[in-house]
């Protein structure tokens, strides 16, 4: 049996704060209290732990994971762990499915049974457990990243106190859009590996367009925000939650750090992202 670190580092638990953070945020749109908040975070965290495990396993199956491909990010080692013979493929399965066994029993004794809180998690499994065998090789890994840590986590906490409403569906679009620009962030230091060999993702498409990574989050930002100002404009969206926007000078100064100081700025990044959804909701 590996270590208990090396289960907490495949687990790959610094994403913790952000599901906190999105699920709070779809819980104080729909009407906040701490039993359906905890019920949502719950079942969201075991889902997402469950989809953690899998890339694990699956990513060192497709050959994504080795030690001369995926480097060790700034937040997370995980990538490294089977490789170097920390974990193993058969503890990254147990964890998987049991993870995900958990959720479903969460879901059926806590979750309300209506057609929208069901097919949000359904969908959001789907994409969460596939990452790696539909949509990373197709260089398409924004994609569940959108729907599952961003737009599912969000809708599906909104949906847990009531019938999901525009303001929940577009507060998940920005936060998905979050998720999605940020994968490709995580993304950019496999391009110089032979990662770019087997999959040419976004990351690899912008690098080799010799787009610098401070302009592509730049624009990643302003996209999200000139969004969530349209939001606000057609009433869909209340205009308190426009006090997030007060977070660009932290998302600039993350693309200045990303240049030069790479760790750094996908730190910075990080954690505006994290507060963003806070400030939208409180």
């Amino acid at each position: 049996m590996s270590s208990l670190k090396s289960w907490i580092v495949a687990g790959r638990l610094f994403a913790l704060p952000w599901i906190l953070a999105n699920t709070l945020l779809g819980s104080f749109l729909a009407g906040f209290s701490i039993e359906n908040y905890l019920i949502a975070f719950a079942i969201t965290t075991s889902v997402l732990l469950s989809a953690h495990y899998a890339n694990a396993w699956r990513d060192y199956v497709l050959g994504f994971d080795r030690m001369d491909s995926s480097k060790a990010k700034p937040y997370t080692s995980a990538s490294q762990l089977i490789p170097r013979g920390m974990f193993t493929v058969r503890e990254a399965m147990m964890a998987t499915v049991g993870w995900y066994l958990i959720a479903v029993a969460l879901f059926i004794l806590f979750a309300p049974k209506r057609i929208d809180t069901i097919s949000i998690f359904a969908v959001a499994s789907f994409f969460a457990l596939t990452y790696s065998d539909i949509w990373k090789v197709r260089g398409l890994g924004e994609i569940p990243l959108f729907v599952c840590h961003g737009f599912g986590a969000v809708t599906f906490a909104y949906s847990i106190v009531k019938p999901i409403g525009l303001d929940g569906v577009t507060s998940g679009i920005l936060i998905g859009m979050f998720a999605g620009f940020a994968y490709t962030i995580d993304q950019w230091q496999d391009v110089q590996t032979d990662f770019a060999k087997k999959v040419k993702d976004m990351a690899y498409v912008i690098a080799k367009a010799n787009f610098k990574i401070s302009l592509f989050v730049y624009f990643a930002v302003t996209t999200i925000v000139c969004f969530h100002v349209l939001f606000v404009m057609l009433g869909i969206l209340p205009v308190w939650t426009l006090k997030a926007i007060a977070l660009l000078p932290l998302f600039h100064l993350s693309g200045v750090f990303l240049e030069y100081q790479f760790p750094k700025g996908v730190i910075m990044f990080l954690i505006g992202m994290w507060i963003y959804p806070v400030l939208m909701a409180v």
